[in-house]
This record gives structure tokens, sequence and C-alpha cells, in this order.
């Protein structure tokens, strides 16, 4: 895995949070361990021995897909070969995109078909989009009723619904606060959570539509179906 490099106010405020999704949906801890099928690789950096490559078709054997990198991986771990995910942050670095039509673009085409070959990480998928739905949605409003019943009586409820709505937003920003800090953005952007939790479930049932309802992905003015 490469460092990120992220200069735009959307890419600070989505790709962690892409990033967070990837690193839970694909543990590594899961894709190193040779007894499991997990299995992933970052197509802006790959390593992988010619033997191996020629042995297992190499692109040719994935010519189709779309998510080349990540079927080339289960390929590789499918033939019985080591797969390791390694943190390269310190050895190479790469941004990803420069603004957030080509964000849009590059995850709706990659997330549903990174998923749907596996049930379980497709129903974390959808468990994920409705996770990003309510902090983008519910989280600010339950802060606003918390202070709205708590200005409009000096009762007990409103006091509660505040310190509620306060205290999960504090430990996501905390949380959103290391994250940032590790891929190198500004400490504040942890504040841009709900607005780029909305934007990334946006795109995952997007990328869902385009390849259910047979629309096709596109990718760099080409549309393909899969």
């Amino acid at each position: 895995m490469t460092r990120q490099i992220m200069l735009t106010f959307w890419e600070r405020a989505v790709l962690p949070l892409v990033m967070l999704a990837l690193s839970v949906g694909f543990s590594p801890r899961k894709v190193n361990d040779p007894r499991r099928k997990d299995a992933i690789a970052n197509g802006q950096f790959i390593f992988i021995k010619h033997s191996v490559y020629e042995t297992v078709g190499g692109h040719a054997a994935i010519k189709g897909s779309v998510v080349e990198d990540k079927d080339l991986a289960v390929l590789v771990k499918g033939k019985g070969y080591r797969l390791v995910v390694a943190d390269g942050r310190t050895v190479a670095s790469t941004r990803m995109y420069t603004s957030l039509a080509e964000m849009w673009e590059g995850w709706t085409k990659n997330i549903y078909l990174g998923l749907r070959d596996d049930r379980g990480l497709l129903l974390l998928g959808v468990f994920g989009a409705f996770l990003a739905f309510t902090a983008a949605l519910l989280l600010p409003l339950w802060v606003v009723a918390g202070v709205a019943l708590t200005v409009a009586g000096p009762g007990l409820e409103g006091s509660v619904v505040l310190v509620e709505a306060l205290a999960l937003w504090g430990y996501l920003i905390f949380w959103r606060i290391q994250a940032s800090r590790g891929m190198g953005i500004p400490a504040w952007y942890a504040l841009t959570t709900p607005l780029g939790a909305g934007v990334f479930a946006a795109m995952m049932l997007t990328s869902a539509w385009n390849v259910l309802s047979g629309v096709g992905v596109t990718w760099k003015g080409r549309t393909y179906s899969s």
C-alpha cells in the first residue's frame, strides 16, 4: 500500500473513509493468511515473481476484468501462491485522483465489482453504505435535536440527547483525527466526516446501480458492461 497524496478538499474529505472501508473489508491479516481465500492487490504498486505471473497466465487471464488488480490477486492466491499486503508508504507515493469527478468515476467503477463475487463482502458493503448514510444524515440532526430540546426546556431529555450525540461525535472525530494524521492531512478534516460519508455512500449505491441495471461502468471516456 502506497502513501496517498491528497491535495484538494474532496480528496481529503472522502479518500480516508474509502481507505478505512478497504482496510475493514480486506483486512491485511486475513489477506496475508494463506489459509484464507481473502485476496486484494493495489494496482498502483504490485510486486510479483515473473515465474508466478507466467504460471497464472498474467493479465491475459483476466483481460475481461474491470477490477484487474483484485482479480489478479484472487488468481494468484487461488493457485496456492502466497499473497502479502505490505505497508509501502515509506517507499512509494501515489496521487490516485485529483478531483471529486475523478473519484466519482473511479470508485463507482470499482466498488461493486470488487465485492460482488463474495457474498459476505457484499453484505458488509450494504451495511457500510447504511452506516455512511446514517453518519451523513442523522449525526448532524442528532446534535441539532439535542440543542433544540435543551433550549426548549430545562428537562433531562434534551440534555441526555445532546450528551449522547456529542459523545458519539467526539469518538468519531477522535479516530478520524488519528487517521488524518496518519495520512498526512490536517486534523480539522475530521469535521468533514458526515459530508465524506455521504459522498462515499452515494458512490457505493451508484456503483451497484450501474452494474445491476446494465448501465455499465465508465472509465477514461469508455463504458464497460459487467
